[in-house]
C-alpha cells in the first residue's frame, strides 16, 4: 500500500504556472481586502484585545478596562445607537470550560460609556439556539418615563424570544451619573455571564474639572472592575439542585471568582464528583493589572455575583471610598488597605495611588486581593479553596507621562473600611416623617404544599410571572393579576396633586440566617436605619413599637443607594420618594433567592 501511494504521488501532474498565478492573486486580494476593511472610514478597527478574551483566554493576561471620561464630560448630549447580538458558546474565563453568554462575541459584555442627558438606543437580538428568552435590565438607572424599557420580565416586558429582537430606548436623567451596570433579568442568565458595565460620566465645563478632593480630573485614570463569584456548572443546573427538597434551602456555594471576566482557578481543587475541563493558569497566563507609581486611579467596582459579597484589598496603596452605587457620594474619611462588604448588585468608586514599586504591606509582590464573604456559605465547597480568597498580581511601573498625581497619600494604613459605616458627603433634605410606611417580612421557606422545595417569600407571597392571563403586569389591569403578584399601589397624586412624590418608609425584616441585598428598580433609597440581632430575631414593626432595637433613624446624612443590605435576623429601614410613575420590581439580588420567588413590586401612579 505504501509503495502504491508513493507511486501515485510521484506521477501526479505538477501545478502549472497559470494555476500558481491564480492562487497567488486570490491570496493577495484576500489579504488586501482584510487590511482595507479594517481601516475604512467610519468602521472601527477590530477590538483584538476583547476578541482574544473570548477566543483564547489563556493568552490574555491583562485585566485592565480603561474608561474614556474626557470623551464624554465636555461634549453636548447625543444619541448612541447599538446593535447587540446575544449568543452562547464555550470558553474558559478562569481556565474551566463553560458555556457562557456573549454580547457581540465578547464576555463580559461591552462597556457602555455615556454622559448625563444622553440617549442610548440598543437593539438586542436573541440568537440563542435553545428555547431561551432573555431581557436586559439597566441596573440603577431611574428610567423615568421609560418604565417599559426597564427590562424586568413579568413586570414590564415579555422575554425576547430566540430569533426575535427588542429595542431599548434609554434616556439618562440630567441628574444621574456614576457607576451602573446592565444584566440579564430573565431566569438565571446573569450567573452565566450576561452582564456588563454601564458608566455615566458627570458633565463638566472646560476649566471646571476639579474633583471633590481637590484632585484634578485629568490626573485620574478611570477603570472598571467587574468582580463576582462564579459557578462551573450552568446556572440552570445550579438552580435545579437548589430548588429540591434535599437542598434544605442551603444556597449553592460558588466554585471560583472572576475579575473583568477573568480568573485563575486551581485545577487541583476540582471535586471528583463534579469533574471539570480545566487548563491551569500560571506565570504569564495569570490575569493581572498594570499600574503606574504616582498615578491616581479611580476604580469603579461592581459586584456582578450571584450569592457572595466580597471585600477588596491591596498591599501597595491606601483605598479611599468616594461614592456608592450610582454616583452617590460619601464622606471621605479614613483611608485603609481593604474595603467591604460589597454585596451582589452594589457598586463602589474607590481611589488608589500606588506610591512605590515595592508593596507597602510587606508581601513579596504587589497584589489585589478579593475575599468572598462566607455568610451565605452554609456548607463547605472544596472546589472553592483558599477560603474564597484570590490574589491578582500587579505589574507596577514608573509613569512615563506627565499625569502624575498631586494627591498626597498618607502612610500605608492596614485597616479595613466598613461600607456599612459610611455616611453621605452632604446633609440630606429628608422630611422629618414619611407619608406612609410599609412593613415587609422576607424569608426562605420549605412548605409541604410546595413539596418542601425552598421558595423565597415576601409577606407570605412567593412571586412567579403572571400565568393566566399571561403577560407583563404593565399591560394587564390589576383585577387580572394572580395571587403571586404582591404589588402595593402608591398613589402620589392623591397626596401631592401630582406636584411631587410621596415619601415612603420601607421596613424590611429578614427572618433568614443569611443577609439579603435588595434592589428597588427606578429609585434610589436612603438607608436610615439597620440592625442585626445578636440573639433571636431582630424584627421591627413601627406600628407596634415606637422605635426599633437598633439605632435611631439617621435623617441627617444617610447613604443613598439603589441596592441595600438587610442583615440576617435583622432589619433595614429605607426612605424613598415615590415620584417615578410605573410598576417597579423590588427583589433580593441573590440570584437563587430571586429565581425562587423573593420578589415583589410597587405600582406608582
Amino acid at each position: 500500500m505504501a509503495d502504491g501511494a508513493s507511486n501515485r504521488t510521484e506521477h501526479r501532474p505538477k501545478p502549472t504556472f497559470l494555476k500558481n498565478t491564480i492562487i497567488s492573486t486570490c491570496l493577495f486580494l484576500f489579504i488586501a481586502t482584510v487590511l482595507l476593511t479594517s481601516v475604512l472610514p467610519g468602521r472601527p478597527p477590530p477590538d483584538f484585545r476583547r476578541s482574544k478574551l473570548v477566543q483564547d483566554a489563556g493568552k490574555l493576561e491583562e485585566l485592565d478596562q480603561v474608561l474614556h471620561p474626557k470623551e464624554h464630560r465636555y461634549r453636548e448630549t447625543t444619541t448612541f445607537y447599538h446593535e447587540w447580538t446575544i449568543t452562547r458558546s464555550s470558553h474558559r474565563p478562569d481556565g474551566v470550560l463553560k458555556d457562557i453568554y456573549l454580547v457581540n462575541g465578547v464576555f463580559p459584555g461591552p462597556v457602555l460609556e455615556a454622559r448625563s442627558g444622553d440617549t442610548l438606543i440598543i437593539n438586542v437580538a436573541n440568537q440563542l439556539t435553545q428555547d431561551q428568552g432573555l431581557s436586559i435590565h439597566w441596573h440603577g438607572l431611574h428610567m423615568r418615563g421609560q418604565n417599559q424599557y426597564d427590562g424586568a420580565v413579568g413586570f414590564t416586558q415579555n422575554p425576547i424570544s430566540p430569533g426575535a429582537n427588542f429595542t431599548y430606548e434609554i434616556t439618562i436623567a440630567e441628574d444621574q451619573w456614576g457607576t451602573f451596570w446592565y444584566h440579564a433579568h430573565d431566569q438565571v442568565q446573569r450567573a452565566d455571564g450576561l452582564f456588563g458595565a454601564f458608566i455615566v460620566h458627570r458633565p463638566s465645563e472646560k476649566g471646571m474639572e476639579i474633583f471633590e478632593d481637590d484632585t484634578s480630573f485629568s490626573e485620574l485614570e478611570d477603570r472598571v472592575l467587574l468582580v463576582g463569584d462564579w459557578y462551573h456548572r450552568s446556572a440552570t443546573d445550579v438552580l435545579t439542585r437548589y430548588m429540591r427538597p434535599g437542598s434544605f434551602g442551603n444556597e449553592p456555594v460558588p466554585d471560583s471568582l472572576l475579575v473583568n471576566g477573568r480568573g485563575a482557578y486551581n485545577c487541583s481543587m476540582a471535586v471528583p464528583a463534579r469533574p471539570v475541563d480545566c487548563e491551569q493558569r500560571q506565570g504569564l497566563t495569570v490575569p493581572k493589572l498594570s499600574l503606574h507609581v504616582g498615578k491616581q486611579y479611580r476604580f469603579r467596582v461592581v459586584n456582578h455575583g450571584s450569592l457572595a459579597g466580597f471585600s477588596i484589598g491591596t498591599n501597595f496603596a491606601n483605598i479611599i471610598v468616594i461614592a456608592v452605587d450610582g454616583g452617590n457620594e460619601v464622606s471621605q474619611g479614613a483611608e485603609g488597605s481593604s474595603v467591604g462588604i460589597l454585596y451582589p448588585g452594589q457598586r463602589m468608586d474607590i481611589l488608589m495611588t500606588p506610591e512605590s514599586l515595592a508593596p507597602a504591606g510587606g508581601d513579596e509582590a504587589p497584589s489585589l486581593t478579593i475575599t468572598l464573604d462566607h455568610e451565605n456559605f452554609k456548607y463547605p465547597n472544596p472546589a472553592l479553596g483558599s477560603q474564597g480568597i484570590q490574589r491578582f498580581p500587579i505589574n507596577m511601573s514608573i509613569a512615563t507621562d506627565s499625569s502624575m498625581s498631586t494627591h498626597l497619600s498618607t502612610a500605608y494604613v492596614p485597616e479595613h473600611i466598613d461600607l456599612d459605616s459610611l455616611t453621605a458627603s452632604s446633609p440630606s433634605k429628608l422630611p422629618e416623617n414619611a407619608d406612609m410606611t410599609l412593613v415587609l417580612y422576607t424569608a426562605t421557606q420549605k412548605l409541604s404544599h410546595l413539596h418542601n422545595i425552598p421558595h423565597g417569600f415576601i409577606n407570605e407571597t412567593s412571586w412567579s410571572p403572571q400565568a393566566n392571563p399571561s403577560g407583563p403586569l404593565i399591560r394587564l389591569p390589576r383585577e387580572q393579576w394572580d395571587v403571586n403578584q404582591f404589588v402595593p399601589k402608591i398613589d402620589f397624586e392623591a397626596f401631592s396633586g401630582g406636584q411631587g412624590g410621596r415619601w415612603v418608609d420601607l421596613v424590611v425584616n429578614n427572618l433568614d440566617d443569611g443577609g439579603h441585598p435588595f434592589h428597588l428598580h427606578g429609585h434610589d433609597v436612603y438607608v436610615i436605619s439597620s440592625d442585626r440581632a445578636d440573639r433571636g430575631w431582630g424584627s421591627y414593626n413601627p406600628f407596634s413599637a415606637e422605635k426599633g432595637p437598633g439605632l435611631a433613624y439617621n435623617l441627617l446624612n444617610p447613604v443613598k443607594r439603589d441596592t441595600f443590605f438587610v442583615p440576617r435576623r435583622g432589619y433595614s429601614v429605607v426612605r424613598f420618594e415615590a415620584d417615578n410613575q410605573g410598576i417597579w420590581m423590588f427583589h433580593c439580588h441573590l440570584i437563587w433567592h430571586q429565581a425562587s420567588g423573593m420578589v415583589m413590586g410597587f405600582e406608582i401612579a
